[in-house]
């Protein structure tokens, strides 16, 4: 038995392959490949449990799915080094390229010259010029290398999902406790998103090391920029917070864009678009520009009413009064019809029937009607035609259709 272990010990600390300087044994490869094992199986088992999370969020599927996958990777890149930290093998050439400078790519290379005293130093270099080495150093703490643009990463991650837990429990726990209107949770949780957003950027600013002096010259060249090739951009983004916070339009409103024949319902409001749902369940991405400079027209900015005109044409010949009477009938007979005003509804009337022209070869008359949804209108103006059709088919009411007599004359020649 114990030639059996000294042979198995054996067969774990054999020399397998060399890193660097460094050989590998046997236990190494084996505890690095079950460690990634776990971590696989981890990522997985996190993948579902953040699926469900997600779901919780009702987020859309596809920003799920990349958010999920970018877990996962992350997962799989910590547990990869876990797994070279704890079985202490060389990451080699790897390891080097992940630590190295990114900033020592845009240097100049410095050449270099023998001195005086025959040691070498850098083209232009003095003896006083030389930097003096001293024991505590901050300049590779503050170097720019791949490992830190990914912790940086994974800190704005972080605080992504952060931001969605916070607003769906405040949602949940708070917003609904005191019956905010959605419209003011959305902005409320709107701001609470970018304010989160922001400190993960700076903190993942900080984590890099990127100066906050040099940020602010990276910031005035990009105003710059901004004043020549993103004004489209940039005026999205400030008719975002004009529409985020002087409400012209809200979440749920039903507006209708003139110039561009857009007729839908408001889904959400975005800092430099609006997503409105369209009568066929599409997503129309409006720009926000679009909403501030043009002419929108709001049908529930105060309240869901909407009065239908139906306009119908009837013979010279039919009897007025009965025609009046028949378009009564028909907007009593539809339920979804306001009737009867109440209290609650400012400006609304009872249906009525207006006599509009006599038109070229008809009698022009308009039934006008209020509905409680204006979502609904098309419908309900459509009932209301096959209705009017059937009504006057019942009463032998004449509609007629565009008709023009020809008189001919002879001539005196003929004649």
């Amino acid at each position: 038995m114990d030639e059996f272990l000294q042979q198995f010990r054996a067969l774990f600390e054999r020399h397998v392959i060399t890193l660097g300087d460094e050989p590998v044994q046997v236990y190494q490869i084996v505890l690095l490949i079950g460690i990634v094992a776990a971590t696989v199986v981890l990522g997985g088992f996190l993948r579902r449990w953040f699926r469900r999370f997600f779901n919780r969020f009702r987020m859309q599927e596809n920003l799920a799915n990349r958010l999920l996958a970018f877990l996962f990777l992350i997962v799989l890149i910590f547990g990869t080094s876990l797994a070279f930290r704890v079985a202490k093998v060389s990451t080699g050439f790897l390891g080097e390229l992940v630590n190295y400078p990114l900033t020592g790519l845009f240097q100049p290379s410095q050449k270099l010259v023998e001195t005086q005293t025959g040691e070498e130093g850098t083209l232009g270099e003095t003896d006083a010029s030389k930097p003096k080495p001293t024991a505590d150093t901050d300049g590779d703490h503050n170097q720019l290398t791949l490992a830190r643009l990914f912790y940086g990463f994974v800190i704005v991650f972080g605080m992504f999902i952060l931001s969605k837990y916070v607003q769906w429990v405040l949602r949940r726990q708070v917003l609904q406790a005191f019956q905010i209107e959605q419209h003011t949770q959305f902005i409320l949780l709107r701001f609470l998103h970018f304010t989160l957003i922001i400190i993960g950027v700076l903190i993942s600013l900080s984590t890099i090391g990127v100066s906050f002096t040099n940020l602010a010259i990276i910031f005035g060249g990009l105003s710059i920029g901004i004043g020549f090739g993103l004004q489209n951009i940039a005026s999205n983004l400030i008719a975002g917070f004009i529409l985020i916070f002087e409400r012209p339009i809200k979440i749920g409103d039903l507006v209708e864009i003139m110039d561009v024949d857009i007729f839908g319902r408001v889904h959400s409001i975005n800092l430099r678009s609006t997503v409105i749902v369209a009568l066929d369940e599409k997503e129309v991405i409006v720009p926000n520009s679009q909403l501030v400079t043009e002419p929108v027209h709001n049908l529930t900015h105060y309240n869901n009413q909407y009065r239908l005109r139906i306009s119908v044409g009837v013979s010279y010949g039919s009897d007025v009064e009965l025609v009046k009477k028949a378009l009564l009938e028909v907007a009593d007979a539809h339920p979804e019809v306001i009737k009867q005003p109440t209290l609650e509804m400012e400006n609304v009337a009872a249906p009525l029937v207006r006599f509009t022209s006599y038109g070229a070869y008809s009698l022009n008359f308009e039934l006008l009607a209020w509905v409680p949804d204006a979502f609904n209108r098309f419908d309900v103006a459509s009932d209301l035609h096959f209705m009017v059709w059937e009504k006057f088919k019942a009463y032998d009411i004449e509609i007629p259709f565009p008709q023009h007599d020809v008189h001919l004359y002879p001539k005196e020649s003929d004649a």
